[in-house]
């Protein structure tokens, strides 16, 4: 009974595995139970055994990839530039996630078909009270919305995995080319530097009762224009 167990475990694995890759290349709608059961290399009966059916198969896929983002989100830095490389380096992690979002994206359904959305909206809302944590400690500017600074920082990493033919003629590198993520990176790192400075404070820096630096050097060109 144990190792009829164990084996049903390990077809399970395979079928997952097998899933993720045609969910990966096909989406959900285009996906096939045989092509999925020939990767997996087990007949299609087992698939439907263990699963139930195409569409429960890809929200156990789904979920669980949802389910490694939450840890992801645990271990989320307050810093800026930290959490940006963060984000860039888990998103390349798997890729198959990104080509699924990218084929769903692409089907004709409302929220309401949407796989998994409310894990989906509680992931969300967990990264948006990360961002908002971190901005109430002053690792965040308070004049930034956290919903906005999330979805630019999942743009930022995961727009080059979805369009990678857009990179390879910007760059002539695909995205999973280690000199490309390298590249992006180090990117990534400058944008999240920046992104951490504090702009106001430096504007206010430069005036001086209420003056700005461009209007004392107006002021001190007009003077020396007048001058014998």
């Amino acid at each position: 009974m144990a190792q009829q167990r164990r084996d049903l475990e390990r077809t399970r694995e395979k079928i997952l595995a097998a899933a993720a890759s045609e969910f990966a290349a096909k989406g959900l709608a285009g996906a096939r139970v045989d092509a999925i059961a020939r990767r997996a290399r087990v007949n299609k009966q087992m698939l439907y055994y263990c699963f139930g059916s195409k569409r429960e198969l890809y929200r156990i896929v789904l979920s669980s990839k949802l389910t490694a983002r939450t840890h992801f989100l645990d271990a989320l830095p307050n810093n800026i530039e930290e959490a940006l490389l963060h984000i860039f380096d888990h998103s390349t992690a798997d890729i198959d996630f990104v080509r699924m979002l990218q084929w769903e994206a692409l089907e004709p359904t409302g929220d309401a078909r949407l796989v998994a959305q409310d894990e989906r909206r509680a992931l969300f809302l967990k990264g948006i009270e990360k961002f908002s944590q971190a901005q109430r400690q002053g690792f965040i500017p308070a004049d930034v919305d956290p919903r906005h600074l999330l979805i630019s920082f999942i743009a930022c990493s995961v727009f080059p995995l979805a369009f990678r033919q857009m990179i390879h003629l910007l760059t002539g590198l695909e995205p999973t080319d280690p000199k490309f993520r390298r590249q992006r990176r180090q990117f990534l790192g400058w944008l999240g530097r920046r992104l951490a400075d504090k702009p106001h404070a430096a504007i206010n820096s430069h005036r001086v009762n209420g003056t700005s630096r461009a209007s004392r050097s107006k002021a001190a060109n007009t003077t020396l224009s007048k001058s014998p």
